[in-house]
């Protein structure tokens, strides 16, 4: 995810490649750190009966990784694209992996909740096994998904001679097509997903039940209302892109939309340097988290672990 004007030797560059540089330093220099002791604490504190701290700790990693790539990013952005396409389309791969990875876990965490909660024998019949196929399935689902956006991005040579590794659509039906589906996949559906599993469970569940573990529960909602502030900008932007009329394509992308994409995709990268301060505010919980116990809709502790 990148964007942006330069030469060998760094020259004058747009004003939204330097808000997304500044914004993809900051999430670099805070998120990893903030990651890492992340996975440290949920390490120490792992209970293999607790679901939710395994889902917290694949989160935490695929930040790790998505935030690992934004060296590279800054690179091509202020100096161009210096090795050859095959890496260009691999860290595009890793990249989108992470980033779709992380939505699909914060998907989970909802469902998993509302499964748990409502459904407490049939989520047992998973099994640890069947919990690490829950897992493995949602990095594959997650790569599945990386492939269209990865395939669009090339290196091209912009202002005469600055080689660059970009998005770039080759007709109007593979605009339409890619932004669609990366909408749709990494945003609508994940979206809707946590709001319909959120209402259903306050619609079920006793106020009792759902009080209980307080802050762990905060905790996934802060997650989901973060993702959603983070994600909209960049997606509204998509749509933008998606329905403007674009002849060439190209040009559309690289010019009209360039600062805005460039911002909000630095906005992006911030959800993966949040969620280590999340994690934080609510390091109690992750402490007193306990297994899961019988629930009934009627009246019963709902520990999301």
């Amino acid at each position: 995810m990148n964007d942006s004007i330069n030469s060998s030797s760094i020259t004058p560059i747009s004003k939204g490649a330097i808000a997304g540089i500044v914004i993809r330093t900051a999430c670099f220099l805070l998120g990893i750190g903030g990651n890492i002791t992340v996975i440290l604490v949920l390490v120490r504190n792992f209970k293999k009966e607790n679901f939710t701290l395994k889902l917290m700790l694949n989160l935490a990693a695929s930040d790790i990784i998505c935030l690992s790539m934004l060296p590279f990013w800054m690179w091509n952005l202020l100096f161009g694209w210096t090795v050859d396409i095959y890496l260009c389309r691999l860290l595009s791969f890793v990249t989108y992996t992470a980033i779709h990875a992380s939505v699909f876990v914060v998907t989970l965490m909802s469902v998993q909740r509302y499964v748990v909660v409502l459904y407490r024998p049939q989520w047992s019949r998973l099994g640890r096994r069947g919990e690490f196929g829950v897992l493995v399935l949602t990095w594959v689902l997650a790569g599945m998904v990386s492939i269209a956006p990865t395939a669009t991005y090339n290196i091209i040579t912009v202002d005469g001679s600055v080689k660059k590794c970009e998005q770039v659509f080759r007709s109007e039906e593979q605009k339409v097509g890619v932004v669609l589906f990366e909408t749709m996949a990494v945003f609508v559906i994940p979206f809707s997903t946590l709001l319909v599993s959120y209402l259903c469970l306050h619609k079920k569940v006793s106020a009792k039940a759902l009080m209980s573990h307080q802050r762990l529960a905060t905790l996934v909602t802060c997650i989901v209302v973060t993702f959603f502030i983070f994600w909209i900008p960049y997606h509204i932007v998509n749509v933008m892109i998606m329905t403007a009329p674009s002849k060439p394509v190209q040009t559309m992308l690289r010019v009209a939309y360039r600062l805005p994409r460039q911002v909000t995709q630095g906005i992006v990268y911030l959800n993966s340097c949040v969620n280590p301060l999340l994690y934080a505010f609510n390091y109690r919980s992750l402490r007193a988290a306990k297994p899961v116990s019988e629930v009934n809709t009627n009246q019963t502790s709902n520990d999301i672990s």
